[in-house]
């Protein structure tokens, strides 16, 4: 009765003030203000429990990272050949992901499989939509990894563009959300540089995850950028990446750029990731992005001259 307690109440008193038409406001009334709430933070629960859950159950974590290897070896095969730069991505993740002797040995095990001729692709991918079904959230993140691999040596072949979007389209994500999410990739690689101070300043302590704020970017060789004294104003280039990385269009308000910045930084915040269900290991790998996006909106805002 729990659920419905508002619409009773409501159709009860609408009924005795009024008549039959009284009723129907009333049952109305008690469902928009107070059933509908109380059903969607029911709702709201029990998604969260089941992230905990999931979060929890080491079987399905461990599962979770297998695929994504798979995956990783499957795209990366489309170069033609594994080349260098994307065995040093690979190594990259796992030391990123703590990954302990054991479960290193299985991703391995898991990318050579993905790269071999007798890869089951759609028998994989099963196995990452029965996932998704408890958080389809996750689906996005693990094509995000994917997509890091095919741009690991800054070049996308035919057959690597030809695997994403396969694998994509499988999954039920969009060609154009797909195209997207390569497009913020290969921003964020190109702008890396300028977020490179930003990453050391995150890992020294001095990065503040609760309100993001850090004073000072470095962009390696090419000298200092620092969000309150950079005195050029950047490259074209430079900002089309911090555009990109916040998928907002130059042409975009202020408004809209905050928007955009305040849901990507949400998005990524190591709580949120932990709480939709995503495996601390996996976790650890979207550190770098909250500070690359962060990075790139103070490049923005200084462009425009907004404090």
């Amino acid at each position: 009765m729990g659920n419905w307690k508002g619409r009773i109440i409501g159709t009860i008193v609408g009924l005795f003030l009024l008549n039959i038409i009284g009723a129907i406001i009333g049952y109305a009334i008690g469902w928009f203000y107070f059933d509908k709430k109380r059903i969607m933070a029911e709702r709201q629960s029990q998604a969260a429990n089941a992230a905990f859950s999931f979060r929890s159950n080491t079987a399905q974590s461990q599962e979770l990272i297998r695929l994504t290897f798979c995956l990783m070896g499957y795209v990366a095969r489309g170069a033609g050949r594994i080349n260098e730069a994307q065995i040093e991505r690979a190594k990259m993740f796992m030391r990123t992901m703590q990954l302990d002797a054991n479960t290193t040995h299985r991703a391995i095990e898991a990318f050579n499989y993905g790269k071999s001729e007798g890869f089951q692709l759609d028998s994989e991918l099963f196995k990452l939509s029965a996932i998704g079904k408890e958080n389809p959230v996750i689906i996005s993140y693990v094509l995000e990894i994917v997509v890091q691999i095919a741009l690991a040596d800054n070049e996308l072949s035919a057959l690597e563009h030809q695997r994403l979007l396969e694998i994509a389209t499988k999954l039920g994500i969009s060609t154009t959300a797909m195209e997207r999410l390569i497009r913020m990739r290969f921003a964020e690689m190109q702008f890396a540089k300028y977020s490179e101070q930003f990453r050391n300043a995150y890992q020294q302590g001095s990065y503040n995850q609760g309100n993001y704020q850090q004073n000072d970017y470095s962009s390696g060789n090419s000298g200092s950028y620092n969000r309150n004294s950079y005195q050029q104003q950047p490259r074209q280039d430079e900002l089309k990446n911090a555009y990109d990385i916040l998928g907002v269009s130059p042409d975009a308000p202020f408004d809209e750029i905050k928007r955009a910045h305040r849901k990507l930084m949400l998005k990524y915040h190591p709580d949120r990731l932990a709480s939709q269900g995503l495996p601390p290991e996996m976790v650890r790998l979207y550190t770098q992005k909250a500070q690359d996006i962060q990075a790139a909106f103070d490049l923005i805002k200084k462009a425009r001259g907004e404090n």
